[in-house]
């Protein structure tokens, strides 16, 4: 690829439609026959890529008696149409800089029944967060086993743990019990004095977002806001403090 073929492919010409055009600048006003020798393309592939780069001005036609001949648009037709990439470029850059202003202000709920609504909240609880980061759980459930083989994905452990994500849970006194201690999960503990929370029920915390689960319905319900998302995680580190 030459230096003038990247310059094309700034734009929208590339490949083969680039060589007939930089093969016209090289050598003029050319027939069909001449451009299958100029840039060693089939007959056919000429005569499928010319229409377009006559239809925007890059080529153009001009019959002498019977024969067709083909002429290159000056360059200057190249640095108008990045001009136009430009703005083009500058109101998409733009449209994204809004979209991203307006995060905060959108509120996506979704509401699902039955194991695999479950399964979508633990899968996208695994693909929301990158590596190394926090999720924050409150959670009385109160089978653990059947959590792990019945709602969580067959990968889910694997896949959290490969992404090494830290996990900060608040839990009853029976359910810790259950849990094998990890470096990256830390447990506080709801004493039975305080509440039996045995609720059956899971909140998670998670980069913007909120799930729950109802174990004892299949419920489950994930609210994307940063609002809400930023506001219970306080209400969490604030608690979990307490405890």
């Amino acid at each position: 690829m030459n230096k003038y073929t990247e310059l094309l492919r700034g734009i929208w010409i590339s490949g083969h439609s680039a060589d007939l055009y930089i093969s016209l600048i090289e050598n003029g006003k050319s027939n069909i026959a001449e451009l299958t020798q100029y840039t060693w393309l089939h007959r056919m592939q000429i005569y499928r890529l010319l229409p377009l780069l006559v239809e925007y001005w890059f080529i153009y036609e001009s019959k002498i008696w019977k024969r067709k001949y083909y002429i290159p648009a000056h360059p200057e037709k190249i640095e108008h149409e990045y001009e136009n990439k430009m703005k083009d470029n500058k109101q998409n850059l733009n449209e994204l800089k809004e979209k991203f202003n307006n995060l905060g202000n959108n509120t996506n709920i979704v509401f699902k029944k039955w194991s695999t609504g479950i399964k979508n909240v633990y899968n996208d609880i695994i693909s929301t967060l990158w590596y190394n980061q926090t999720y924050y759980r409150i959670t009385s459930e109160t089978d653990v086993d059947k959590i792990k083989n019945h709602y969580q994905p067959y990968n889910y452990i694997k896949r959290r743990d490969k992404k090494e994500i830290e996990r900060m849970i608040i839990t009853s006194k029976e359910t810790s019990k259950l849990k094998v201690p990890k470096l990256e999960r830390d447990i506080k503990v709801i004493e039975n004095n305080i509440d039996m929370f045995d609720d059956n029920i899971s909140f998670t915390i998670y980069w913007g977002k909120l799930s729950f689960i109802d174990f004892n319905t299949e419920t489950s319900i994930i609210i994307e806001s940063v609002e809400l998302s930023g506001f219970f995680q306080k209400i969490f580190k604030i608690l979990y403090k307490k405890l």
